[in-house]
């Protein structure tokens, strides 16, 4: 029984799903001594974000610097980077940006959801016009 799913259009209410596009990783390529991250072409995929509060500050795989983290929930299964397994460091694009997923919060693989943190990354997303949106002290 998919007990997420029955529940999931009541936090709907409070706080929408939305659409975004996941990037999952396929590993990386040498490019003279660098490496470069390479992605799968991005699929749709359904995320219901929610912000991290303050006293739960996550300090997951050295992800605990100044920056903007979310908690993600998503139908799917997300990952961080897993060098043993060879999987990971998938990226989310919504809401304007591109998050990184660094750790996996709760994993429901027979349920077909998972919960992840996200950092927000520097780089902006191609065919992205919009501007970042930045809070000055007024």
């Amino acid at each position: 029984m998919k007990l997420h799913n029955m529940v999931r259009s009541m936090i709907g209410i409070v706080n929408p799903s939305i659409t975004g596009s996941l990037f999952r990783s396929k590993g990386y390529i040498l490019k003279g001594t660098r490496q470069e991250a390479v992605y799968e072409d991005p699929e749709s995929i359904e995320l219901q974000v929610q912000s991290l509060k303050g006293d739960k500050l996550i300090h997951g795989h050295y992800a605990s610097e100044q920056n903007e983290k979310r908690v993600v929930y998503a139908n799917g299964q997300l990952y961080g980077i897993d060098r043993v397994r060879g999987v990971g460091g998938d990226l989310l694009e919504f809401l304007g940006r591109r998050w990184l997923v660094v750790q996996r919060l709760e994993e429901w693989e027979m349920s077909g959801w998972c919960k992840v943190l996200v950092v927000a990354q520097l780089d902006q997303p191609e065919n992205d016009q919009g501007e970042l949106v930045i809070y000055a002290d007024e």
